[in-house]
Order: C-alpha cells, then sequence, then structure tokens
C-alpha cells in the first residue's frame, strides 16, 4: 500500500480526517468529492485512492483514523529536522560545499522517471541549455515534460494577443527546443495584458522531478546564468516540499490561471 498521499497532508488535515472518521461524519466509500469539503482538490482526490484501499483491506474505520493519527504525530517529529538541502551556485568556485548550477539541473533532467516541472523567465541559448531534457523526452516516452515560461509584450507593443502567442510558439520550437518531442509550455495570460499596469510576469525559477526533488533557484535557462552569472539556489530533498510547488503549479494549470501555448 503507496502512503504517499497521506504523508503530504499536514498535521491538521491529518487530526481533521481522523475526528470525521471517528465521528462517522465521513464513512465508506471514502470518495473524492466527499473528501474536497476537507481537503485540497489534488489531496483528496489521492488521498481517497488510499483510504479506499484501506477499506478494501478490511480496516475499519476507527483503525484507519488511529493510522491517520499516526500519521500526524509522524510530521510532529520530522518537523524538528530540517530536510536535506544542499546550496547551489553558479560563479567562482569559493567553496568545496556547494553544488554547480549547470551540474546540478543536467543531473536532475537525466534522473527524472516520470515527470518534469521546469519553470522559468529567460531562455536564452535554450538548445544548450536544455540539450539533456529534450535528449530525456525523446529517448523516454515515460517522461512527461511541463514548462511554464514567461512570454512578454514588449512596452508600447500593440500587436494582438495571439500574435505575440503564435511568434512565442514558433520562436521556441525553431530556437529554444533541442529535441524532436515537444514538451507542454504554459505561460500567465496577465503577462500579455495590453498595460504595465495590470501586466505579470513569470519570474520564478525552479524545476521539480517525480514529486520528489525541487530546485529553487535564481538562474535563468540562459548559458551566462547556468554557467558563468553569481547565481544561488536550493536543492530540496523532500517529497512533501517537493509536491507542495508542483501542486501550486498544477493547480494555476489546472484553474486556467495558465494558458497552454500550441506549438506545431
Amino acid at each position: 500500500m503507496e502512503f504517499d498521499s497521506l504523508a503530504a497532508l499536514d498535521r491538521k488535515e491529518l487530526l481533521q480526517l481522523a475526528e470525521l472518521l471517528v465521528a462517522d461524519q465521513t464513512s465508506p466509500p471514502l470518495t473524492e468529492l466527499a473528501l474536497r469539503n476537507y481537503l485540497t482538490r489534488d489531496h483528496a482526490s489521492r488521498a481517497a485512492q488510499c483510504l479506499e484501499g484501506l477499506i478494501q483491506q478490511k480496516m475499519s474505520p476507527s483503525y484507519i483514523a488511529l493510522l491517520l493519527r499516526a500519521f500526524a504525530a509522524g510530521t510532529v517529529v520530522s518537523s524538528d529536522a530540517p530536510p536535506p538541502v544542499e546550496v547551489v551556485v553558479t560563479g567562482p568556485d569559493v567553496t568545496a560545499s556547494a553544488r554547480d548550477t549547470g551540474v546540478v539541473v543536467r543531473q536532475l533532467f537525466r534522473k527524472a522517471r516520470q515527470r518534469i516541472l521546469v519553470i522559468g523567465f529567460a531562455i536564452h541559448q535554450g538548445k544548450s541549455v536544455f540539450k539533456t531534457l529534450g535528449e530525456r523526452l525523446d529517448s523516454d516516452d515515460a517522461v512527461a515534460v511541463t514548462l511554464c515560461l514567461n512570454i512578454e509584450r514588449s512596452r508600447g507593443d500593440t500587436t494582438l494577443r495571439q500574435d505575440i502567442i503564435r511568434r512565442f510558439a514558433t520562436e521556441f520550437v525553431r530556437d529554444a527546443w533541442p529535441g524532436v518531442r515537444l514538451p507542454k509550455v504554459y505561460y500567465d495570460p496577465r503577462s500579455l495584458a495590453p498595460s504595465g499596469r495590470t501586466a505579470s510576469s513569470m519570474h520564478a525559477k525552479c524545476i521539480v522531478i517525480d514529486g520528489e526533488e525541487a530546485f529553487v533557484t535564481s538562474a535563468n535557462f540562459t548559458e551566462a546564468a547556468q554557467e558563468r552569472n553569481i547565481e544561488l539556489g536550493l536543492l530540496v530533498d523532500s517529497s512533501i516540499i517537493a509536491r507542495r510547488i508542483e501542486n501550486h503549479f498544477t493547480t494555476l494549470i489546472r484553474n486556467n490561471s495558465f494558458a497552454r501555448v500550441p506549438l506545431s
């Protein structure tokens, strides 16, 4: 039985589910719809599958509640110890305790088994920066790649939104992507607002692989940022943190806060 979905819940959510089971307010079947009153949509879906699996194994609601309380107690213990974190830098080598940005990015792209989420602001020399990522996508059909990127409207540019997106898509496929199989690409539509007062930028830079590891960095996906600039990031080996970051962006996609870029 996989318990990752329970491990992703915080102490308050676990204890609340336990109380609901004991009070018989959430009795089997434990559907996603029933749990949405108490959990986020993503957590409700995964928790429902796990809890239904326990019910099918003849576990009583009171026993499941005990299991949930045990997980809640574990979150208190685990929260006292920080997750494994490594400092990742670009620039002159000044310490042996820090890792190199470009090396870490390539290693993450190679080690992913199922999914890779890439969030970025600026791309330059993408065929070089994304070379390893393109190779993974072309060589392994099991790997899915999602990119959330910034699309910018220059000051004073009155070009139609759809024309800016079409131009971005053409340039991305032609100049930035090194592989044959294309990733899914999303953007924040607010970045193309005609007024600077209402426009926004996709300014976050991070990578999440398989919902297990997260790399949050100041480095853009450019050769200079990966190899020469002074950049700083943290590589976190924690499924809880990685999934929280991943869930944030997948929720933006699901609720249509982000739009898909049609690539051809």
